[in-house]
Formats: structure tokens, C-alpha cells, sequence
């Protein structure tokens, strides 16, 4: 499998707020979409299979997303702003609901992203094969 088929679709309040951790998704060969607004992040994945859902805005505005998702295989991440940084919330991990795990440190979710990446292109390569 080729990296650049891995989707992720970015939530943010803006494009330029969301442009560092793009680079770190594009440097891991994810091709991104952003998306401002919760109708918009639902008309993008009513259009897109994305692998992987990173919300920067608060977390009521991605539950009508969250709704739409269904059958969906995708990942979501929410992004909780502390004083000195953020936390990422895991939402749901493969299709599966899981709020309530533990949240990641920034460090620790680049691992996470690092792990998801790997594994999603082995599961493309067998779907693939």
C-alpha cells in the first residue's frame, strides 16, 4: 500500500491553527483535508473513507459527525487544550467507541499516530493482497 492513501480529515476553527500537525501527518505520507465546521467535516466524509479524524474545536461540535460515522473503521481524536499544551482524547479507535480511556500527551500521541499508521497499512496491504 502506498502511505499517501492514508486519509486524515483535520477539524479546526482554522486552516493555519491545524498547519503544524499537518506537516507531521503529510511527513508520515497521510494526505489531509481540513474542515472548519461540523457540516463540513460531515459533507467531506460523506465523500472520503477517512482513516483517521483529529478535531481541534470542542467537542460538542463533533458529535453530529460522530452520529454519522455508522460502520465506519475510522479513528477520532479531540484535542482538549490544557495550560500548557493539549491532551488528545481518544473518541473512538478503529469503529470502536472508547472515550473514557486515558488521554495522551502530545509526545505520546505522536506515537499513537506513529502505531495507527503502521497498522492501518498492514490492514490495507492484506485487504490489498
Amino acid at each position: 500500500m502506498n502511505q499517501s492513501t492514508l486519509r486524515v480529515l483535520l477539524i479546526g476553527e482554522s486552516e493555519n491553527g491545524s498547519s503544524y500537525l499537518r506537516g507531521q501527518l503529510e511527513n508520515r505520507g497521510c494526505s489531509c483535508w481540513f474542515a472548519r465546521a461540523t457540516r463540513e467535516s460531515i459533507e467531506l466524509f460523506g465523500h472520503y473513507s477517512f482513516h483517521l479524524i483529529l478535531n481541534t474545536t470542542p467537542l460538542h461540535q463533533v458529535n453530529p459527525l460522530l452520529a454519522e460515522m455508522g460502520g465506519s473503521n475510522c479513528s477520532v481524536f479531540y484535542s482538549h487544550p490544557v495550560e500548557d499544551g493539549c491532551w488528545w482524547l481518544p473518541l473512538i479507535r478503529r469503529g470502536q467507541k472508547c472515550v473514557g480511556v486515558p488521554a495522551l500527551r502530545p509526545r505520546e500521541f505522536i506515537g499513537e499516530l506513529d502505531q495507527m499508521v503502521k497498522e492501518i497499512q498492514l490492514l490495507e496491504d492484506v485487504t490489498a493482497a
